[in-house]
């Protein structure tokens, strides 16, 4: 911190040959941060620590003179002499806390005395360099007490990483390793547990209902169409439930909201209350989020007002299939509220359901009954072929008498591929249901507060878009190498497909070489085919109308996903059609299956300032680093920047002058 008098202060060069302000009389500074900033700078390179100390004010209670002085100046009393002035357990207590401090001072004279005037000038009146003790060298200045200070940009840094996910034992380690090791630490670890700690408090306010008011409305200032709602219990005034969804889950609704897989089975289990996302797939098959909800319990009026809610936020927009776990009142709310829409089971919990249920049968054959089991789930030839593989495999594995087979059968037209008999976007996999879980069970693993949960639901968010970003990209840049280069269909296909859907189509478009393709009927321009693959007596029945160059195939693929099956591509290639038809190219799978989407988000002036800044700190960082290279460098570096630190300082001093002036008469 430089001084604002007329002749330059006197300077000496430290160790590390860095320069350093000597105090001397007639230094004067703009307030008393910048005035016990350049002693205490000067304490750490010299090796002492500093405290403030007498204070003289006028009696209009302003400051008139200041007294810093050394950490060791003046003496601590006696502890033989307080302890007459204590009795029984305080005398203990005290004796204890005097114990603990081994600094012990050593009436030391060094000090600075300021001025204060009316208009606050900070002006050094008295200076007394020399000390009586010893002090502290170069690499054990930092561990002064005045030294270990936690700056506003080490906040910043120590937000930042917390917030990306390091835990607080790491935290330290970290930040030594960008000073460059413990003794060029500007703080020892306690500060920066204290630290990480007052974080962690701006969280746990007493009252959550207002704590997530408050939030909810800042959301709203940032993002004008954001969306929420909450039911307050009318008895106690606790949140009964709660929903959530910004601009960008209802734009994604709009282009994706065909099919929603609903989870209750996330707990958090520092709020009690059930985690519900609302999840779809985008046109990259990656998972995406129409919104969130907190319920109070899975009660049939829970999820009734939950529904009711979510679709009140995407426009009254039904989806046409939803998937959801097994669940008697779920089910019954979804009867009353999507109407519209086909409730499917999810097949993952399922899976995960038969192991608890048929734990003995997988640890007797292992992979193979999983197979077999999967194999008769997704089975989607023909009802009768389904309820067949079904028999055989309660047969071969002896489970007539199992209760939960049972009841599963009984369910079949709820979760069997071959009953479906609406768009799911390929939601059905269990891969695809198991990947939704991950994303929030590594998140959620520890208790959060309302708030701590908020803000991890937007990291979960934020990195899903930066995902579909970054599949946008490459989708966009270049296609996909082509399987058969010069064919029609394939190029069309690639060009009009994200990557990852072309991938997709393109395996379907290859496995029809494994399949024959017989014709059992010719009605006019309907041309009825069977195709079966070349291990197998059963096949899919497809038919074909060569004049509209309609096609449609009794396992629904296209029906169910959007993207043609091996079945429907076979029939295509006997027939010789060697160009995809439009009608068969569903826009929601394309790389501009968003074109005509906009969402409109204002962002406020402070955030504008702080992302700049951010920019702005990066840029430093990397010249910096380019400067490292040579000392004249980093010298020159250091000292402009200390130039801008002091225009800055009177820059900001002025503004604060100024808002302090009442308005003019």
């Amino acid at each position: 911190m430089e001084a604002i008098e007329d002749e330059a202060p006197d300077e000496m060069v430290d160790k590390d040959g860095q320069t350093l302000i000597v105090p001397e009389v007639g230094m004067a500074f703009k307030s008393e941060d910048q005035a016990y900033e350049m002693y205490n700078t000067y304490a750490g390179k010299v090796g002492f620590s500093v405290r403030k100390s007498h204070t003289k004010r006028r009696v209009d209670g302003s400051i008139s003179q200041k007294y810093i002085v050394c950490s060791n100046q003046g003496y601590r009393e006696s502890e033989s002499s307080q302890d007459t002035k204590r009795t029984g357990c305080n005398a203990r207590i005290h004796r204890e806390t005097e114990s603990s401090q081994d600094a012990k001072r050593t009436g030391c004279n060094a000090r600075i005395q300021f001025s204060v005037n009316r208009e606050g000038t900070w002006r050094v009146q008295k200076v007394v360099l020399d000390h009586n003790h010893d002090l502290a060298s170069p690499n054990k200045s930092h561990k002064l007490r005045s030294q270990r200070r936690v700056i506003e940009a080490d906040k910043r840094l120590i937000s930042q990483i917390r917030e990306a996910g390091m835990k607080p034992a790491q935290v330290y380690e970290f930040m030594k390793e960008f000073y460059g090791g413990a003794d060029k630490m500007p703080f020892p670890r306690m500060g920066c547990n204290n630290e990480i700690g007052w974080q962690r408090k701006k969280y746990l306010e007493p009252n959550d209902a207002q704590t997530l008011l408050e939030y909810l409305k800042n959301k709203q200032i940032e993002d004008p169409t954001f969306f929420y709602a909450i039911q307050v219990d009318e008895v106690d005034g606790q949140i009964a439930n709660f929903f959530w969804a910004d601009s960008q889950s209802i734009m994604d609704y709009a282009c994706f909201g065909d099919a929603v897989s609903f989870d209750t089975t996330f707990q958090t289990d520092k709020l009690e209350m059930p985690f519900a996302p609302l999840i779809g797939t985008n046109h990259h098959m990656q998972i995406i989020l129409f919104g969130a909800a907190l319920i109070f319990n899975e009660s049939v009026e829970s999820f009734v007002w939950l529904f009711e809610t979510f679709l009140a936020a995407m426009s009254g927009k039904h989806p046409s299939t939803i998937f959801t776990d097994q669940d008697a009142t779920m089910t019954g709310a979804i009867a009353y509220v999507f109407r519209n829409t086909s409730h499917r089971l999810c097949l993952w919990q399922i899976c995960l359901n038969a192991a608890k249920h048929l734990g003995h049968v997988i640890q007797k054959h292992s992979e193979k009954f999983v197979h077999d089991f999967k194999r008769c789930v997704y089975e989607d030839r023909s009802e009768t072929l389904f309820i067949k593989m079904w028999h055989d495999l309660v047969t071969e594995y002896n489970l007539e008498d199992n209760q939960w087979m049972a009841d599963l059968y009984n369910l079949r037209k709820k979760w069997a591929t071959v009953y479906n008999g609406s768009f799911t976007a390929d939601m059905t996999l269990t891969h695809r249901s198991e990947g939704m879980k991950n994303v929030f069970k590594k998140k959620f693993r520890r208790k959060l507060s309302f708030s701590e949960f908020l803000v991890e639901y937007e990291k979960v968010s934020a990195s899903l878009r930066e995902n579909e970003l970054d599949a946008d990209f490459n989708s966009r840049r270049k296609n996909p190498v082509i399987y058969i280069p010069n064919l029609p269909l394939l190029k069309t296909a690639a060009e009009s497909y994200t990557r990852r859907v072309y991938s997709e189509f393109e395996e379907e478009f290859k496995q029809q070489f494994s399949f024959s393709c017989k014709l059992l009927q010719a009605d006019g321009s309907n041309l009825t085919y069977m195709v079966m693959h070349m291990q197998s007596v059963h096949g899919a029945t497809v038919v074909f109308n060569k004049e509209n160059m309609t096609i449609t195939c009794s396992c629904r693929k296209y029906e169910s996903i959007g993207i043609l099956c091996t079945h429907a591509l076979k029939v295509f290639n006997a027939n010789d059609v060697f160009v995809l038809p439009s009608q068969y190219i569903l826009n929601r799978w394309t790389k501009y299956a968003k074109r005509g989407f906009y969402i409109e988000k204002e962002g406020t002036e402070t955030e504008d300032l702080k992302m700049r800044a951010a920019r702005i700190s990066r840029k430093v960082a990397s010249i910096a680093l380019k400067c490292s290279l040579s000392k004249d460098l980093l010298d020159y570096l250091e000292k402009a920047i200390n130039k801008l630190d002091l225009e800055a300082d009177n820059s900001l001093s002025k503004m604060q002058e100024k808002s302090n002036e009442g308005p003019s008469v």
